[in-house]
């Protein structure tokens, strides 16, 4: 493989260091670009503020080339990311629980299916 898988990911707090984390320690992937809510000098570690940041996720989406948008924010807002991710073009990977209802799983499920 000579292209690094490009991620993103929404939500910076606990788990999404996590995900940084083990994105950059792939000889395949490359973490491309931040997302949240909080200003980057409360959320990014010194490693990591070379990166685009971003405080909406639709900035994020607009502005960067990703292959994969790492969902990692509050369970609530997992559904409106990862649509909002699928319409964009990227695939997803969502922290759990998918979505807080049956309805926004079939939704997310839906939609990941009609963007093959």
């Amino acid at each position: 493989m000579t292209t690094k898988i490009r991620f993103g990911i929404v939500g910076f707090g606990h788990i999404g260091k996590r995900h940084a984390e083990v994105i950059e320690a792939h000889p395949f992937a490359e973490l491309a670009a931040i997302c949240d809510i909080a200003p980057a000098t409360d959320k990014v570690p010194a490693r990591w503020q070379y990166l685009p940041y971003f405080q909406n996720h639709a900035d994020l989406l607009a502005h960067t080339q990703l292959d994969v948008v790492c969902v990692a924010t509050p369970n609530g807002l997992h559904a409106l990311h990862a649509l909002a991710a699928l319409g964009a073009g990227c695939h997803v990977v969502i922290e759990k629980p998918m979505a807080l209802t049956k309805t926004d799983c079939e939704s997310v499920i839906f939609e990941a299916l009609q963007v093959n």
